[in-house]
């Protein structure tokens, strides 16, 4: 793999919340183009992981790196975060401002853009997520499925060039997951780099093409779907899939 297809490097990354570990020594190389799963019971370093790669979290030691550009909380560090898009689990919209505006308006505070061309650019991308019907209502009338569409067209209006979502269905039910889901599949289908932390094997093993398995602050294996999901032998992850899949 040669730097220009390294997108995003993670180095020997150490996080830790007080006395608590919560990653201890995670290296992982994510190139241009690729659609990475993170799986891993509940408290096992996933959220945070991406979270770090934002810069939202402060590491201890190691480093991440962003197109070959150290990233940290720092304000220089901004231009290369603006690369960087992310979807919560929580939608995060803002309830006082339309659907439209949810997104033009921090294309014109970040990016600076114009009026009339952040209004372009926020159509076009809830025609994008199948939202412009609602363009001119608040999130509060929306499902949430509907609201995390929205949350996903905010995140493309930045032109990032990896998006990371956090559970992005963890809140829905299987009807309006499967409409996020289908979204998600549309950034596939453009090349979009994205990391994708859940706990929907079902959907990730037809869409990524590697999957990384965390348990306990650290990567225990990864691969392709087909030998996380079915070949691999490694103990942990076999009892985390066991217990997923019993619960499906």
């Amino acid at each position: 793999m040669d730097d220009l297809t390294r997108l995003v490097e993670i180095k020997d990354v150490y996080k830790s919340y007080g006395n608590l570990p919560v990653l201890r020594g995670v290296s992982l190389t994510i190139p241009k183009g690729e659609i990475l799963g993170i799986i891993g019971p509940s408290g096992s370093g996933k959220s945070t992981l991406i979270r770090c790669i934002n810069g939202l979290e402060e590491i201890q030691s190691g480093e991440i790196l962003i197109k070959g550009q150290p990233i940290s909380n720092r304000r220089e560090s901004l231009e290369i975060r603006k690369k960087i898009g992310m979807v919560f689990q929580s939608f995060n919209l803002f309830p006082h401002y339309t659907v439209l505006e949810n997104i033009t308006n921090p294309c014109r505070v970040v990016n600076g853009m114009s009026k009339k061309r952040a209004q372009e650019v926020g159509e076009s991308l809830l025609e994008k997520v199948r939202m412009q019907n609602k363009a001119h209502q608040y999130p509060g009338s929306l499902s949430g499925g509907e609201k995390q569409r929205v949350a996903i067209a905010r995140a493309l209006a930045m032109e990032p060039e990896i998006i990371l979502f956090d559970e992005p269905t963890s809140a829905l039910d299987p009807e309006l997951a499967y409409e996020v889901f289908d979204t998600i599949k549309l950034l596939a289908e453009d090349g979009m780099t994205m990391v994708i932390v859940t706990h929907q094997i079902g959907f990730i093993k037809d869409l990524t093409h590697r999957i990384v398995f965390i348990d306990e602050g650290r990567i225990c294996c990864s691969g392709s779907p087909d030998y996380i999901l079915n070949q691999s032998e490694d103990p942990r992850l076999e009892n985390f899939l066991m217990r997923i899949r019993g619960n499906l």
